[in-house]
């Protein structure tokens, strides 16, 4: 269990003592949308309602408001936002030697799952259906853009609208953004989570098969929106994601049969990797998503993979 000691402060940053992150990995691979790298390094995002640079440095990372507010209250905001208490080496020592996950760990050791806002990961993983991260990012900066209110200089300085204002903006309001057929699951959604029908503060409390099954009561929310929910805001390290780039690795590591469906690999995967399934799958993920760009696009793309993934 990773513990947090005499983290510091400066005038105008605080710096996390949390081990490595990587910033870029954790914030910008598709766990979250709001988030842009700047120039003078670092990525800067929204975390309620404070906008804030985070960037790595030995042995953690360092925040920094770009909000022109102080740092009160900015360091238990990060840590709960960077999933500080994930037992990062037990899954560390647990899977050092396992055929997939043990190059990965080796090879992208700072990567974390975080702890977002429920509704904000709700929007979020609805609008990726049959999508890609830079159209997601598109489509949920732009709702918030529109919808949310400033807190800092920049346009996507905003906050995530809450439920009732994209309940009362509607469908046909999302359609207009771009959604598609999106919008006909966002606002419903959105209607479930103002009227109390789904109170997804309470589902960190559920067990893991209630809090799924809430979920994936939503119209349009089938089983991989709901894990995704579950791992990255709701506090469910048992939750694992599957696409069809997971199941091939699930395939080519473990042996699955090649007849498994979607929901028999994650209720596989789950039983395998336990209370460290949701830091299994991002592994696997960040895997197989560096090795197909290496093996289709090539270039600089080849010096990101791991060398037993280089073709």
């Amino acid at each position: 269990m990773t513990t947090i000691d005499n983290a510091s402060t400066t005038t105008n940053s605080v710096h996390l003592p949390v081990g490595y992150v990587d910033i870029s990995a954790t914030l910008d691979g598709g766990q979250a949308f709001r988030w842009w790298p700047e120039e003078s390094g670092g990525y800067r995002g929204v975390v309620g309602r404070r906008t804030v640079n985070v960037s790595e440095i030995d042995g953690g990372v360092v925040v920094t408001p770009r909000d022109g507010k102080g740092i009160k209250g900015l360091e238990h905001t990060m840590l709960e936002y960077l999933g500080h208490d994930q037992d990062i080496e037990g899954f560390r020592t647990r899977f050092a030697d396992d055929p997939c996950l043990g190059p990965a760990l080796r090879g992208y050791s700072g990567l974390r799952v975080l702890r977002q806002d429920p509704w904000e990961a709700l929007f979020g993983f609805i609008t990726s259906s049959t999508s890609n991260i830079p159209r997601i990012k598109l489509n949920v900066g732009s709702a918030a853009e529109r919808l949310g209110y400033s807190v800092g200089t920049e346009a996507r300085d905003v906050t995530f609208p809450e439920p009732e204002v994209v309940a009362e903006a509607g469908e046909q309001f999302l359609r207009d953004l771009g959604f598609g057929f999106r919008a006909k699951y966002i606002a419903p959604a959105a209607e479930a989570v103002a009227s109390g029908q789904l109170r997804l503060a309470d589902l960190r409390e559920a067990s893991y098969s209630d809090a799924r099954e809430a979920l994936v009561a939503l119209h349009g929310v089938g089983e991989k929106v709901a894990d995704c929910v579950l791992a990255f805001s709701l506090d469910k390290p048992e939750s694992f994601i599957v696409d069809r780039h997971i199941l091939r690795a699930l395939h080519k590591w473990y042996d699955l049969p090649e007849k498994a469906s979607l929901s028999y690999a994650a209720d596989w995967a789950r039983d395998f990797f336990g209370e460290h399934s949701a830091l299994a799958n991002q592994y696997m993920f960040h895997r197989e998503r560096l090795a197909r760009r290496a093996s289709e696009w090539g270039g600089t793309h080849v010096e990101r993979a791991l060398p037993e993934d280089e073709v």
